[in-house]
């Protein structure tokens, strides 16, 4: 699945692929050890081979979740977005890129592709299991058809955190302008999708007279656990998309001095010595702060740098947004710094500062 919002993740990088890590989380060894022990135990015809077998499936599996999320990966840098990094975890995987230049149009796109390269996956490994006279190279040739079609049907399903339903959110977004409602929307029909996969797999089965597994019922329960959470997490975003729809970045952002290092404090009289200090790339790098240009004698202010006083900020304390974006952007960017203040930059141009009680402010007040 595509994972727009996620940037922080462990796990081990087994590649890098155009600068994206491709990481193997722990709680994919849990999903590996499962699928060998179904598949041996469900095999005892092939004896000690059969666990042989179930780890080419596991392996296989891997492959194929890598393949659907190296689409969503090289589809999403191919329209611009940054790509953070590839996971292949007990859930699948995902891929977690930056969605703020995204549109409907590009998150469709992205969406899509990962089914489509599993369908494409699939047809070669059906192809090549007709063409293999060996029993087990066919077999497991023949699983790694039917998983691939399986995990595209699946992730077409049309409900977040599914591919299908980010396709929902994308058609939403698009039809209505707003962000917010593709996304409620979207966790809402995961919800249903979730309910949906409960009833097919485990109730039916139950009133019709068969048993399902204990093996099954625990699968069904965990991946059903999962997508609820991630439709839930969808909807709460989304509402909290609406809240910051309330104000916009021109509502909250303070002008402010941007300065080189080598300029002086005077430059930021107007402000008390508040002044956004740039690198050599002329990127927003630190901040002077008021508190600190009070500690210089104002006679000493025509002649001391600001790198003297500027305070390195964390990275990513740089919103990049516009003046009539609503407060997405800079709200992530503190919550993710943690900082009580942010800068907002359109189009490379600083447009100043943006503190935490001016996004209470605005969001309080309307």
């Amino acid at each position: 699945m595509a994972a727009p919002s996620e940037t922080h993740s462990s796990g081990l990088v087994i590649a890098r692929v155009r600068g994206i890590p491709v990481q193997i989380g722990p709680s994919w060894l849990l999903l590996a050890a499962f699928i060998t022990f179904i598949v041996g135990s469900g095999a005892p015809e092939l004896g000690a081979l059969a666990y042989v077998v179930g780890v080419a499936y596991a392996v296989s599996l891997l492959v194929s979740v890598l393949v659907h999320e190296g689409a969503h990966a090289a589809t999403a840098q191919a329209v611009g977005l940054p790509v953070h990094r590839v996971v292949a975890d007990l859930w699948g995987g995902h891929t977690a890129y930056d969605p703020r230049l995204s549109t409907p149009g590009k998150a469709a796109l992205i969406a899509v592709v990962g089914p489509v390269a599993n369908l494409v996956l699939g047809a070669l490994a059906w192809v090549a299991s007709l063409a293999v006279t060996a029993e087990v190279p066919g077999r497991v040739l023949y699983g790694v058809a039917f998983v691939n079609v399986l995990l595209a049907v699946f992730n077409l399903l049309p409900g977040l955190p599914l591919d299908g339903g980010q396709l929902v959110d994308a058609l939403v977004w698009r039809l209505t302008g707003r962000r917010e409602a593709g996304l409620i929307a979207a966790g809402w029909t995961g919800r249903i999708v979730t309910v949906g996969v409960i009833v097919w797999f485990v109730v039916l089965p139950l009133l019709s007279g068969d048993q399902p597994s204990l093996t099954s019922v625990v699968w069904m329960g965990l991946i059903a656990v999962f997508m609820w959470q991630g439709a839930t997490a969808a909807i709460r975003t989304g509402q909290a998309r609406q809240m910051l729809a309330r104000g916009s970045v021109a509502q909250v952002v303070q002008p402010v001095p941007v300065l080189r290092p080598h300029e002086v404090l005077e430059a930021a009289a107007a402000t008390a010595g508040y002044a956004v200090v740039l690198d050599g790339s002329g990127r927003p790098h630190a901040l002077v702060l008021p508190e600190d240009a009070a500690s210089v004698p104002r006679e000493r202010w025509a002649s001391t740098p600001v790198s003297a006083l500027a305070r390195v900020q964390p990275d990513r304390w740089v919103a990049e947004t516009r003046r009539e974006d609503d407060l997405t952007a800079v709200v992530t960017a503190i919550q993710e710094t943690q900082s009580p203040v942010v800068v907002a930059v359109e189009d490379g141009r600083v447009l100043g500062l943006v503190t935490v009680e001016a996004v209470n402010r605005a969001i309080g007040g309307n």
